[in-house]
């Protein structure tokens, strides 16, 4: 066989890892269509989804740990507090009522439901990493009275007795968030 050289160990290392890197891809492809959420309605009215119209897009959620998070604001009930960045305005909501999509929670590391995000990108839950109960210490933070807004950058946020409304002003993409609800578009 001439012409035909061996494989260092680097190289065969290298396709080892490749092999691996698509065999992971696959399983996690796999596993992400066999937890993809049901199309059908649901059968009882009152078993719906509690989001907002216009919600989510089913991605599994980002992880990151949120415990050092400094709020700009809080809304008078103290129930929900915010803070708008650079790159995203993001809200936490200490108690709330609705559920969370379950295969995003399964995806989560952490815990899904306290925080919701918007950027340039779209509007997501974010997943807390922490491993932190939210406690929103609204001590020294200011309130952003029902029917008040507060635009930083590119980014929006509407105080009202329903929610806090947040928004990237250039895309249009927004999340709403309230005790009972939460909506993503």
């Amino acid at each position: 066989m001439a012409g035909r050289q061996r494989l260092s160990a680097a190289e065969r290392t290298l396709v080892v890892l490749a092999v691996l890197a698509i065999l992971g891809f696959a399983v996690v492809l796999g596993l992400r269509l066999a937890t993809a959420p049901e199309t059908r309605p649901p059968a009882d009215a009152a078993t719906a989804p509690t989001t907002i119209a216009g919600t989510a897009d089913p991605s599994e959620p980002a992880g990151e740990d949120l415990s050092g998070v400094a709020f700009d604001f809080v809304t008078p009930s103290g129930n929900i507090a915010c803070t708008i960045e650079a790159e995203r305005a993001l809200c936490g909501i200490a108690d709330f009522d609705y559920d969370v999509p379950p295969a995003e929670a399964e995806a989560c590391p952490g815990t899904l439901g306290h925080f919701l995000q918007v950027d340039a990108d779209g509007a997501a839950l974010v997943c807390d990493t922490s491993g932190q109960e939210l406690g929103i210490d609204a001590d020294g933070v200011p309130v952003l009275d029902y029917g008040q807004e507060r635009t930083t950058g590119a980014y929006t946020c509407t105080s009202s007795e329903e929610g806090v409304t947040c928004a990237h002003d250039p895309s249009g993409h927004s999340f709403t968030v309230r005790r009972a609800a939460y909506g993503l578009s």
